[in-house]
């Protein structure tokens, strides 16, 4: 059995950038699907690592910042609320983390560490003196940040380390720069630290999937760990199998016509 000191009990608080950039196509299909992917995986994998944890979603864009999620231990709620964000306006990444923070502080559990999850994929707005306020602000409140910067990662990157270097204790926060380019945004998140946790709690996750190497076949040359996230291997594995039939049947159909023209 897992280490369950190794566990961390946490309440996450996952906080979208739903505004007009995310219609750009530099990450595949677009910034807002990969961005939806990641919250996916990063959502599952919080539930997964301990069954106490809770997440929550915002959005911090269209009409102003929205809890879409409230805080809830059930992984299903978030995937598919996540998927009706309307895209629109400009981000305000400082609200944003402030309603996260208020969400959290509520939190029915207080023994659940907290911790904000922010997708950066639009130019911040604030100054860098305000972010590293309201890093502070966090610090001073035990709560933890993980901060996704993609999109427009260089413009961004100054201040999003300065935040970062405000609101970090003991390691427990990071900043993950994720260029545009082949890549997945969820693939690169699922090695990161963001999942891996401090202590490699992701190894530990991986290990509750129960043996290792099962059903690792079916994902040659996918990146996906079925044992990590064995909603998004399942639903990957179907399309797979649905792929193949069509294949098939196709092949078939093809042979049956060959077949029909050659007798006649």
């Amino acid at each position: 059995p897992p280490d369950l000191r190794s566990m961390v009990l946490e309440a996450s608080f996952l906080c979208i950038d739903n505004s007009d950039y995310m219609r750009n196509g530099d990450h595949a299909p677009s910034r807002m699907e990969a961005q939806l992917d990641a919250v996916n995986l990063l959502s599952g994998a919080k539930t997964q690592s301990n069954p106490e944890n809770v997440v929550g979603l915002l959005s911090t864009a269209g009409r102003g910042v929205e809890v879409q999620v409230a805080l809830t231990g059930d992984v299903g709620q978030v995937l598919s609320l996540s998927h009706g964000i309307k895209i629109g306006g400009n981000a305000n990444l400082s609200a944003g983390i402030q309603v996260a923070q208020l969400s959290l502080k509520h939190r029915q559990n207080k023994n659940q560490r907290q911790r904000i999850i922010v997708f950066v994929g639009s130019p911040v707005q604030e100054e860098e003196a305000a972010l590293v306020k309201l890093g502070k602000k966090l610090k001073k409140n035990s709560v933890a940040m993980d901060i996704i910067n993609f999109g427009e990662e260089a413009e961004n990157a100054a201040k999003l380390e300065a935040l970062l270097n405000a609101v970090n204790s003991d390691d427990n926060s990071h900043l993950v720069t994720v260029p545009p380019g082949p890549h997945v945004l969820s693939d690169i998140l699922l090695s990161s630290p963001i999942v891996q946790g401090e202590d490699g709690a992701g190894a530990a996750m991986a290990g509750m999937g129960g043996g290792g190497g099962e059903g690792a076949g079916d994902f040659a040359g996918l990146a996906v760990d079925p044992n990590m996230d064995p909603e998004f291997a399942w639903a990957l594995r179907v399309s797979m199998e649905e792929e193949r039939a069509r294949q098939e049947a196709a092949a078939k159909a093809a042979e049956e016509a060959g077949a029909g023209s050659a007798e006649g």
